[in-house]
């Protein structure tokens, strides 16, 4: 009779083995999606933070061109200005289309 109780109790202490493996299966994917959540929204934070200052970094190296050049640039810009001027007092068409 002990040997039947015995093979009862290690029935029921299996099932609770199994419900308890089963609980911590699904604990465990559980843990797993909020992780993988978690961190595909500090990626998304990460990328924004890294956007900003790759921009912020752009508009400095465009500036710091536009005022290291800043000399060049004004004389192209008054070469351009004063060509044009030359033209229109030629009588000279500055589009290049050829007038009648």
């Amino acid at each position: 009779m002990s040997s039947i109780l015995q093979s009862l109790r290690d029935l029921a202490a299996s099932i609770v083995g199994l419900f308890a493996s089963v609980l911590q299966t699904v604990v465990g994917i559980f843990t797993s999606l909020v992780r993988a959540f978690v961190s595909g929204v500090e990626a998304v934070f990460g990328l924004f933070g890294t956007l900003g200052k790759d921009a912020f970094d752009l508009v400095s190296g465009l500036v710091g061109f536009l005022l290291g050049n800043i000399v060049i640039i004004g004389v192209l810009v008054a070469a351009f200005v004063g060509y044009t001027m030359y033209q229109q007092r030629q009588g000279k068409s500055v589009t290049g289309k050829k007038t009648a």
